[in-house]
């Protein structure tokens, strides 16, 4: 897996050292503006799912997109579902921030979508899943 980097830079290290990382939310299916965001200095890159129109396949384009000019692609699921959640992280996300989150149960079932492991919830493929 690649580490998470800005600009040759770790983003988490620079978050760790108190420095500023920028970004900024797209909300339209078009990886052409993402590469416009990491071209203009941008650290990340949210791809919104939830209030615009992009779907799994523009959104999956548009991480590649990022990765190409050195942004974070944070995606944003259309909702808090389990299935959405591990939909855009297949599709490589580096992060993401989910919407609807208002109770502890929900954050606990929000982390254990988008680790692996004993006891969460993302499966390496069809049929890992303890369910």
């Amino acid at each position: 897996m690649r580490e998470n980097t800005v600009k040759n830079s770790s983003m988490k290290t620079k978050l760790a050292a108190g420095e500023a990382v920028m970004g900024c939310s797209v909300m339209i299916p078009s990886p052409q503006m993402v590469e416009m965001v990491g071209h203009a200095g941008f650290d990340w890159v949210l791809i919104d799912m939830e209030h615009g129109t992009i779907g799994l396949e523009s959104a999956e384009l548009m991480i590649m997109a990022a990765e190409s000019v050195g942004l974070n692609a944070i995606v944003r699921p259309r909702s808090n579902a389990s299935a959405d959640i591990s939909a855009a992280m297949d599709r490589g996300a580096k992060g993401v921030q989910i919407p609807h989150v208002n109770t502890a149960p929900d954050a606990r079932r929000v982390v254990a979508a988008v680790k692996f492991g004993p006891g969460d919830n993302r499966g390496l493929a069809a049929g890992t899943r303890p369910d």
